[in-house]
């Protein structure tokens, strides 16, 4: 059943933009004050098995549009097979599985964030560009931060795996 919108309480204020005139309260406590029901068209799924079905649909629609998550999971497959293949203590494993989900979780991120702004505007903007520009960005650091770890952890014994098989 949807609820009627209510118009929200906002004390105006005067905007130091002189492009924009803000209504919003910007006080150290406005956000606090901002009741997000007021905003809501439908009220809050709380069937978990309705919310992890969204959320599988997500994870294939990223898996059907997004040639990055698709690069990602045949990256995470090889990663974690040489986990497996290099017999990884547990921790090492699970720092390498943990430094790959934060990858996972960036892109998904990104992706919602370039849909969000691709919604709101279909025009040229600076701003949406500097969005979808800091998004790609966190994913950037993550995939560098993960490498790394992936590296420090798996390198050692996949050279001395190497230098056994080589003789």
């Amino acid at each position: 059943m949807l609820k009627e919108k209510r118009t929200p309480k906002i004390t105006p204020v005067k905007s130091t933009n002189s492009k924009t005139a803000s209504t919003i309260d910007n006080s150290l406590i406005g956000t606090m004050k901002i009741d997000p029901t007021e905003y809501k068209a439908v009220e809050k799924n709380r069937n978990d098995i309705l919310r992890a079905k969204y959320a599988l649909a997500g994870l294939l629609y990223l898996l059907r549009h997004e040639r990055s998550i698709r690069n990602l999971l045949m990256t995470s497959v090889l990663v974690m097979g040489l986990v497996f293949w290099l017999q990884v203590d547990l921790e090492q494993s699970l720092l390498v599985f943990l430094s790959l989900g934060l990858v996972w979780a960036t892109e998904s991120v990104n992706t919602a964030l370039e849909a969000v702004v691709d919604l709101v505007t279909q025009e040229i903007h600076p701003m949406a560009k500097v969005a979808k520009d800091v998004a790609a960005s966190a994913t950037l650091s993550a995939t560098i931060t993960s490498a790394i770890i992936t590296l420090v952890l798996l390198g050692p014994p996949l050279l001395h795996r190497i230098s056994l098989i080589i003789g």
